[in-house]
C-alpha cells in the first residue's frame, strides 16, 4: 500500500538524519539528596539562544521545535534533536505557534506582509518529507490570512489523529456577532476551512464555554478532546477542557466539566480566576494529565485526568528562579519542556522519581 511505503521511506529519512546529527544528550545535573518529596526538578542545561519566542512542540517526528518570534529580528522556526542541537532553521515572520501533522508537515501561525504593507495575521503549512528535513529549503504554503483584519493574530494551533485540526484567533475587537476575533477555527486535513467552534461563545463573562483573548491549546491523543487557555481578565475560566461528542442528538464539543453540574461544583480544574495569564497547554498522552503555563505568575499548574490539582504544579520560587515567564510547553517521555519567553531559553523538567539516583 503507498501509505505503508510512504511511512516506511518517511522513517528512513528521519532514521538516517538522526543518527547522523544527534549527538548524546549532555550529562544531567545530579538531584540533590536534599529532595525527598515528589517534584519537578530541573534538568541542566537548558537550551538558549532565542529571543522573545512563544512557542515549543516536541513533533510526531520526536523533534524539538521553537516558534522563535524575534530570533534573528524578524523571527525563525527552529528545529532541534533532544540533545539541543540545532538541525536547521527557517526564517519567518514572527512565528508564534506550532504543531505538526501526522504527514509531518508543520503548520505555522504567524504572520505576512500583505500588498498594500500591512503586516497581518496567517497560517502556514511547511512541507518537510519532500525536501528530506532540510527546514530552510521546505516549500512554505500560506493556508490561511486574514487581510481585512490586520490586528488578528493565531496564537494555537493543534492536530487530531485524522489532521483535521483547530486554529485558535485572537484579536481586540470582539465587538462582532457574526465575526469576531476570538474564535477558534476549523480545518479539515486538506486545509479547507470548515466552520469556527460553535460550542464556544466569544465574550467576557462566567461562562465555563466563553472565550475573549484565547492564546493557546492542545489536544488529547486518540481523541477530539482539547483544552484552550486564555487571559483570564476578562473571563472566570483562564482553561478550557472541551470534549468531543457524536451522537444522533448531537455532534461537537460540550465542556468536561461544568459548575452547573452539582457533580463537577469541586472540581479542581474549574475553579474560576486561578490564573492571571495562562500562556500554553501540554498534555502528558500516557497519563493524560494537563499542564497549564501562567506567563503573569511563573507558574506550572497540573492537573490529572479527572481535573485534581497535583502538587507537583510549581513556580518560579521552585524551579530556583530559572522560570520567568514560561510562554511555550511540551511534554515528552516523562520531560516537561517549558519555553521561557524572558530568558530566551528552554527549561527542562523531570520529576524526582523519574530521576536516576
Amino acid at each position: 500500500m503507498k501509505f505503508t511505503s510512504d511511512i516506511f521511506f518517511i522513517s528512513l529519512i528521519l532514521l538516517s538524519m538522526l543518527v547522523g546529527c544527534q549527538e548524546k544528550p549532555p550529562l544531567l545535573e545530579p538531584v540533590s539528596d536534599t529532595v525527598f518529596d515528589t517534584a519537578y526538578v530541573e534538568l541542566t542545561p537548558g537550551f538558549s539562544g532565542f529571543t522573545r519566542p512563544e512557542d515549543i512542540l516536541i513533533g510526531n517526528d520526536q523533534l524539538l521545535y521553537v516558534a522563535d518570534t524575534y530570533g534573528e529580528e524578524s523571527g525563525r522556526i527552529v528545529m532541534m534533536n533532544r540533545a539541543g542541537q540545532i538541525l536547521g532553521t527557517k526564517a519567518m515572520l514572527r512565528p508564534m505557534s506550532i504543531a505538526q501533522d501526522s504527514r509531518l508537515d508543520l503548520l505555522v501561525g504567524g504572520m505576512v506582509v500583505a500588498a498594500n504593507g500591512d503586516s497581518v495575521g496567517a497560517v502556514f503549512r511547511i512541507h518537510l518529507v519532500e525536501v528530506q528535513h532540510q527546514l530552510d529549503q521546505a516549500r512554505v504554503d500560506t493556508i490561511w490570512r486574514e487581510l481585512a483584519r490586520p490586528a488578528r493574530r493565531f496564537p494555537g494551533i493543534t492536530v487530531f489523529g485524522d489532521n483535521t485540526y483547530l486554529v485558535v484567533r485572537d484579536g481586540p475587537d470582539n465587538s462582532s456577532f457574526i465575526d469576531p476575533d476570538a474564535l477558534v477555527l476549523q480545518f479539515d486535513k486538506n486545509d479547507r476551512f470548515v466552520t469556527p467552534v460553535a460550542s464556544l461563545t466569544t465574550r467576557s463573562g462566567s461562562g465555563i464555554t466563553d472565550i475573549f483573548r484565547p492564546t493557546a491549546i492542545a489536544s488529547f491523543t486518540g481523541s477530539r478532546d482539547f483544552i484552550i487557555a486564555q487571559q483570564q481578565s476578562f473571563v472566570s475560566y483562564g482553561a478550557l477542557w472541551m470534549i468531543y461528542q457524536n451522537t444522533p442528538e448531537f455532534e461537537g464539543w460540550l465542556p468536561r466539566f461544568d459548575p452547573a453540574r452539582t457533580a463537577d461544583r469541586g472540581v479542581d480544574f474549574i475553579r474560576p480566576n486561578r490564573y492571571s495569564y495562562p500562556s500554553a497547554v501540554a498534555i502528558d498522552r500516557t497519563r493524560r494529565d494537563v499542564f497549564v503555563a501562567d506567563a503573569d505568575l511563573d507558574s506550572v499548574f497540573k492537573f490529572n485526568s479527572r481535573g485534581t490539582f497535583k502538587v507537583e504544579s510549581f513556580g518560579r520560587a521552585k524551579s530556583g528562579g530559572s522560570m520567568v515567564r514560561p510562554t511555550g510547553l511540551a511534554y515528552f517521555e516523562r520531560v516537561l519542556y517549558v519555553l521561557d519567553g524572558d530568558r530566551g531559553e528552554v527549561l527542562r523538567f523531570r520529576l524526582t522519581t523519574d530521576v536516576q539516583r
